[in-house]
């Protein structure tokens, strides 16, 4: 463990997807999605694993042949096509237009780009509740499109977490009407899972959790095609403050106000010491595994914008460390992703002993995936340079 920072269901003329290799399934989807007009001027074609992901594209006659190791490579292909050679920026919403032009440019020369890194990370919590809380499979299926695209392979993919939580709080004794009204409203469920809010616009209506239960399973299932790993949620010891109600042994004790909330909105956190802990990040991480699969990858996010119970380092690095232990028992493949924003914006408070304290409080070769892209190197503006530009 680090710690750092069904195929496409769309036929090709008569061919049955069953005799397509499901990269090349995927790659002529989305072809046909985001270029109808001119998809069958491309060629696909899967070629050989190297050290590296890697594209490449010539022209052959009147089509373009664009090859690659996986789905991802030649959706990157496609789209260092359209930009470098057709002028076509294809954008975040299905809504945007671009003109492909008559005829297809010519390259006048075989290329081959190779990937910079390998872990190509995007999106962040806050996404979902600025841009994303209503959007329904259309929009999602285009920004997983544009993903690929941009050769995104690991997606943070948060939608559809509550309907998890639904059956876990209630399984363990909550009432439906209590667990629905801990939730926040849609547009604000970003800032509850972050341990930030409890109950504000709530309750989520049940509806609302069933559908997104069958959209993650969409999300996730197309995101995989293009050889992507969606970074899903695990517990961090958000817990509704009901649960002392049922477990009045736990340690339960409520955060610091956010954002200028009332008190009754203030979140609750059980700590990680606890048994409880553990049991319940495991109850959690093999329902949410057996609804959506896992690439055991786990997006955990402690103490955002927040103070920390205590700031004295040995209970940082404690925190830490039982959080992962409670990973590792409910998946021993599990890698956890942190993101960087917390030590940034409470920079005045995280420093070097803390930090250091919570980042290495487990084995070195168990040390946490640590997220700075979104924060600190702004890679995220410059997608293109997750592959090299000749």
């Amino acid at each position: 463990m680090l710690l750092c920072i069904g195929f496409c269901l769309n036929s090709c003329g008569n061919q049955a997807t069953e005799d397509i290799d499901p990269d090349i399934a995927a790659i002529k989807g989305l072809a046909q999605r985001i270029i109808p007009q001119k998809e069958k001027a491309f060629v696909f074609e899967l070629l050989p694993a190297g050290d590296k992901d890697y594209f490449r594209i010539e022209s052959r006659g009147r089509k373009i042949a664009i090859g690659g190791n996986n789905a991802n490579s030649m959706a990157v292909g496609l789209n260092h096509y359209l930009k470098y050679y057709c002028l076509v920026e294809v954008g975040w919403f299905k809504s945007d237009g671009f003109k492909m032009p008559a005829r297809l440019p010519k390259v006048e020369k075989p290329i081959q780009v190779e990937a910079r890194v390998d872990k190509r990370f995007f999106f962040n919590y806050c996404t979902f509740g600025y841009t994303m809380p209503w959007w329904e499979w259309e929009e999602w299926e285009h920004i997983i499109d544009w993903m690929a695209l941009n050769g995104i392979n690991l997606p943070l993919a948060i939608t559809g977490q509550e309907s998890i939580w639904y059956q876990i709080w209630t399984e363990m004794g909550l009432s439906d009407e209590e667990v629905r009204s801990y939730f926040t409203g849609p547009a604000h469920l970003p800032w509850h899972r972050m341990q930030n809010i409890d109950r504000w616009g709530g309750p989520l209506p049940k509806s609302w959790l069933d559908g997104q239960l069958e959209l993650q399973k969409k999300i996730t299932d197309r995101e995989r095609q293009f050889n992507m790993k969606p970074v899903l949620p695990a517990f961090s010891g958000h817990v509704p403050r009901e649960l002392k109600r049922i477990r009045p042994e736990a340690t339960i004790t409520q955060l610091e106000l956010w954002g200028g909330f009332p008190e009754e909105n203030a979140c609750t956190f059980l700590d990680p010491m606890s048994e409880l802990f553990a049991e319940i990040q495991k109850k959690f991480v093999e329902k949410e595994s057996e609804i959506y699969g896992t690439d055991h990858i786990y997006g955990i996010d402690i103490f955002n914008e927040m103070m920390p119970p205590s700031w004295e380092p040995e209970y940082l690095g404690r925190v830490s460390r039982q959080v992962y232990e409670s990973l590792e028992k409910a998946d021993p493949q599990a890698t956890w992703l942190q993101m960087g924003w917390l030590f940034y914006n409470d920079r005045q408070y995280w420093l070097k002993d803390k930090v250091q304290a919570y980042l290495t409080s487990f084995p070195k070769d168990r040390q946490l995936m640590l997220d700075y892209y979104c924060e600190r190197q702004e890679v995220w503006q410059r997608t293109e340079n997750f592959f090299g530009v000749p």
